[in-house]
């Protein structure tokens, strides 16, 4: 009997589910948050009702018995435990010293209380849902088997990186907020093994993390903890400079000790950290003020990732590096790893946070029951998710009245748009699957002319709704990367940031940031056609090889997921036109 292998995602934040069939093919890959329309899907299990059989019946190779493998081993739930008693312990011993608990650590107490409370039912609550849609569908032997794998969550993280990499070798670091054990691990990846290059951790939740740093910093700068805003530090950092009192306390937060990121004795991390809040953006006061904060802490996120990374070196056979883990969503210091460290070449997959793993889980128990299969170690596409329902677009284009304004360009579509954005229209563009992972590849996107000076400025204010220190991202062929981008390097999945050459930042304002770098978008014919023919017929018309490229969607809100989603979006923001496949729509002009 063939096998298919489900991924469960079973984080309470960042969920999502991935299918791969019996030949070990990744066939569909989505983040909850997508279907729900939930910026994260905070407390949402993977296995949506009503959602989950429709996946299976769709993807699944009929009969075929099923696997399913969540991305947090058995030891997990123990691991939860500990942590409850260890954060009861911290709570009574500051009463005990102090007589109180000060608010920063009622606050920080809290935040624990909430995250861990809701990873425990995140992990119980598993595939629930799952179980009984299956037991619901038609064609399917109520009997059927159904086979529950658990792996270690950094192993998931890896398992991400190492298959879906263009590499059969390298060695894998995994870097997050937490894990089982610690919140960094390290692996060694050769001819489709993955290998653990550390003993066995003791027990150490939250208590060193580059992530949780990054996430203070969030904090203090006035944006959220689990609103997905770490790219509001990214983009704000560009307009400050290092504050050096703020780097000294930060400095004295966080240290790396070879593969291991440790923290100051505990009275002198809350008393740091005391200071670091003193700071702590007020209501009211603009966001802008914090740009110091940012980018001193961006400064310091980076020194110690790199001394991790070149730690890592001097253990290992290898220049190839292969990332795992949501620290490596920061794109600056993603674009600098391989000029500050002695590493040559380093990926990262689409999805390197926890809505990857449940990939990465699927595929450990797909080589698991195939020990004889070896990945493919080639370009993993990142159109993995849904597509626009068809019947929904007939719907639209039978009962809309909006005939008069709508168009189709069958095989010219590309011609129509790449005119209307050199003209300045700002368009919505859907092609295909959707891209899986938080940023839009040209499937789900929103573009404009890059040579606009004032395109980001009216994107900010009259589509995205968002602030106005928010940059935007270049998609350029990558014939021309080279012309456009100092050191340049093969950016698939807008996965890194990189220095503009001098001569070219004239050409290109609209997404030159103000550190003179652009988060980029390498487009390939062979990896999205469409996309591809879109830019190259920009090209042809203003001698540009690159579009503004930004996600299709509004501030707080995930990428758009269904058409509905789409329109709601277009007639609720200053978007010109939209692009539905070869269906154009046109507001008229204004």
């Amino acid at each position: 009997m063939k096998r298919n292998y489900i991924g469960i995602a079973n984080s309470f934040h960042d969920s999502s589910i991935s299918i791969v069939n019996s030949k070990g093919e990744i066939v569909f890959a989505e983040a909850t948050e997508r279907y729900l329309q939930n910026k994260r899907a905070i407390n949402s299990t993977a296995d949506q009702f009503l959602r989950t059989g429709k996946l299976i019946q769709h993807y699944c190779e009929p009969g075929s018995e099923l696997v399913v493998a969540h991305t947090w081993s058995n030891d997990a739930e123990n691991v939860v435990h500990q942590a409850i008693d260890l954060l009861d312990k911290e709570e009574n011993a500051w009463k005990d010293s102090s007589g109180h608990v000060p608010d920063l650590i009622v606050d920080k107490l809290a935040f624990r209380k909430f995250a861990i409370s809701s990873q425990m039912r995140a992990m119980t609550q598993a595939n629930k849902t799952l179980r009984y849609e299956l037991s619901q569908l038609e064609g399917w032997k109520k009997d059927i088997n159904f086979i529950i794998k658990r792996y270690d969550h950094h192993l998931t993280h890896a398992a991400t990186a190492c298959y879906t990499a263009p590499y059969n070798e390298g060695v894998c670091a995994v870097i997050d907020g937490y894990g089982e054990k610690s919140s960094t691990h390290s692996f060694n990846y050769k001819n489709g093994k993955i290998i653990s290059l550390e003993e066995d951790k003791d027990y150490d939740f939250m208590a060193a993390s580059l992530g949780m740093f990054y996430m203070v910093i969030c904090d203090i700068c006035g944006f959220g903890y689990f609103k997905g805003e770490e790219w509001k530090v990214m983009g704000l950092a560009a307009y400050g400079n290092l504050d050096n009192m703020y780097y000294d306390i930060m400095k004295s937060m966080l240290n790396v000790n070879g593969l291991n990121i440790v923290s100051s004795k505990p009275l002198t991390y809350n008393q740091c950290l005391r200071k670091l809040y003193s700071y702590k953006r007020k209501p009211g006061q603009p966001a802008i003020e914090m740009a110091d904060m940012a980018y001193t802490g961006q400064v310091v996120f980076c020194e110690l990732l790199f001394a991790y990374l070149t730690n890592l070196y001097e253990l290992v056979d290898t220049d190839t590096l292969l990332l795992g883990g949501g620290v490596f969503l920061n794109s600056w210091a993603n674009g600098s790893i391989t000029t500050h460290t002695p590493f040559k070449h380093a990926y990262i997959f689409s999805a390197p946070a926890d809505d990857g793993n449940s990939i990465g889980a699927a595929l450990l128990a797909y080589y698991e029951d195939n020990p004889d299969c070896m990945p493919a170690n080639v370009f993993q596409p990142p159109y993995l998710g849904s597509e626009l329902s068809k019947d929904t677009i007939k719907n639209f284009q039978s009962f809309s009245g909006l005939d008069r304004y709508t168009s189709r360009y069958p095989g010219e579509i590309h011609k129509k748009a790449a005119r209307l954005l050199s003209e300045g229209k700002i368009i919505g563009w859907i092609q295909g699957r959707a891209e899986f992972g938080p940023r839009a590849l040209g499937n789900r996107s929103i573009l404009a002319d890059p040579r606009m000076k004032d395109c980001k400025e009216k994107i900010n204010s009259r589509i995205k709704f968002r602030e106005e220190f928010r940059p935007f991202a270049p998609s350029i062929l990558h014939e021309y990367g080279e012309n456009y981008f100092e050191n340049y390097q093969e950016s698939p999945y807008m996965e890194r940031t990189l220095r503009y050459r001098n001569e070219v930042m004239d050409k290109i304002p609209g997404v030159v940031h103000k550190n003179l770098t652009g988060r980029l978008q390498t487009v390939k014919k062979e990896w999205n056609e469409k996309y591809y023919l879109l830019i190259e017929e920009f090209f042809k018309i203003t001698g540009v090889p690159v579009l503004l490229n930004t996600s299709f969607n509004v501030m707080g809100k995930p990428i758009i997921h269904s058409l509905e989603d789409a329109l709601a979006v277009f007639f609720t923001s200053g978007l010109d036109a939209l692009v539905i496949e070869d269906i154009l729509l046109e507001k008229p002009n204004q």
